[in-house]
């Protein structure tokens, strides 16, 4: 409505450039008095639509939503019916040359009312509805035997008309929520960037007040702890950034499953024992096609996550064949579970449910196992309740393209 409002300022030019094309075609067939009495109104309204979307801009976030809706579209309407007045008023007086062009001015100001409402599939039917009929009507009542085809000719363009509104309305929400979207990401990754940067800072000021040796080890080890967060989180956002954009790179390749979510699970070992978990393995042989490298940073963060809120108990991690060729990985933890609305949401960049205590991550972790399942055409769920853990699976499809190579004894 904000952009209608813009939009409006601008109208009463634009009419008037009308008017004035008008004027030519219908100039000396029709009356002055009518053509000017026409112009008056025509314009006045324009002038009406202009003065309310003055008043209104500084006002919009305070009124009401419906309200202004509702108020954008009589204007609207009464715009349209004001445009399709002159094809009542001057349709009779014109050769039908001249009457032709006038039908085509006004089916083109319908279809430029697209772009005036800004894509709002009701202004669009408002406006264009009252501009179709003021052409429609006298055409008909002058050229009788047409009436049909005319009527459902209007009809579909007018259907048309709101279809492409409605597309666009769709596209434009799209862009707004994109562009929400990316300032949330910027404002967040500013806050959580922020955070190991000012500790780092803390910990630098320390060693230059207490620079003993017991200090030195103590800063050093936190100090460790915030670089790994901060290339963690670096990493994840580079990553993001080449899926987002298309440019992750992948390289299909027939590998052991088993064998490299048990690689991955020795790096977790120690990670995991530092709070008392157990990562417990149950990897059945399975080889599948796809990229590794992507298929190693989805169990990382499965079981990253996993261990990051799970705060007694263990991870169980497993590798299941299929009957249909393709291989499940399951990652199971004893943690706190997540509610049924959460799940819905944790897919979601910079989302976290209940952030872990210490976690300096921007909650990409599920969002990159996400998008890079997508990119494998692997099915990822999740089964969870709060307190009773979660079980997150991704079912990679069956080997396409690549045969396993052969092995000799």
């Amino acid at each position: 409505m904000t952009l209608h409002a813009r939009v409006l300022l601008h109208m009463p030019l634009v009419q008037l450039f009308f008017i004035v094309g008008v004027g030519w075609i219908v100039y000396p067939s029709v009356p002055l008095s009518t053509f000017v009495l026409w112009s008056t109104l025509a314009l006045g309204v324009e002038l009406l639509r202009a003065t309310f979307a003055k008043w209104v801009l500084p006002r919009v976030d305070t009124l009401a939503p419906k309200r202004l809706h509702a108020a954008f579209m009589t204007l609207d309407g009464l715009a349209g019916a004001s445009t399709g007045l002159s094809a009542v008023l001057f349709l009779h007086h014109l050769s039908f040359v001249s009457q032709a062009l006038i039908e085509i001015i006004l089916f083109s100001i319908a279809a430029a009312g697209v772009s005036v409402a800004v894509s709002s599939k009701y202004m669009t039917a408002a406006y264009s509805l009252l501009v179709l009929l003021g052409a429609t009507i006298p055409w008909i009542s002058l050229h009788p035997d047409k009436y049909w085809a005319v009527m459902g000719l209007t009809l579909v363009y007018w259907l048309f008309l709101i279809r492409v509104a409605t597309e666009s309305e769709r596209l434009l929400h799209r862009s707004v929520l994109i562009r929400q979207e990316r300032d949330r990401i910027i404002a967040t990754v500013s806050h959580d960037l922020r955070q190991p940067l000012h500790a780092l800072s803390l910990y630098g000021a320390i060693l230059v007040s207490h620079p003993s040796e017991q200090t030195l080890r103590e800063t050093r080890r936190n100090i460790d702890h915030v670089v790994q967060d901060l290339e963690k989180m670096l990493t994840d956002l580079l990553d993001l950034s080449k899926i987002s954009a298309g440019n992750f790179p992948t390289q299909a390749q027939f590998f052991s499953l088993d064998t490299a979510i048990a690689h991955i699970c020795t790096e977790f070992d120690s990670i995991a024992s530092e709070k008392g978990l157990v990562i417990r393995r149950t990897l059945d042989p399975v080889r599948i096609s796809g990229d590794k490298l992507a298929v190693a940073r989805i169990a990382r963060n499965l079981i990253d996550n996993a261990i990051k809120f799970t705060d007694q108990g263990e991870i169980h991690v497993t590798t299941t064949p299929r009957q249909d060729g393709g291989a499940l990985l399951s990652v199971t933890d004893t943690g706190r579970g997540i509610s049924a609305t959460d799940q819905e949401l944790i897919f979601r960049e910079f989302y976290q449910a209940t952030p872990s205590e210490g976690d300096q991550g921007v909650g990409l972790g599920l969002s990159i196992v996400h998008r890079l399942s997508k990119l494998m055409d692997a099915e990822l769920s999740v089964k969870s309740a709060p307190g009773q853990g979660s079980c997150f699976q991704v079912w990679f499809p069956p080997n396409r393209g690549i045969v396993a190579p052969k092995i000799h004894r």
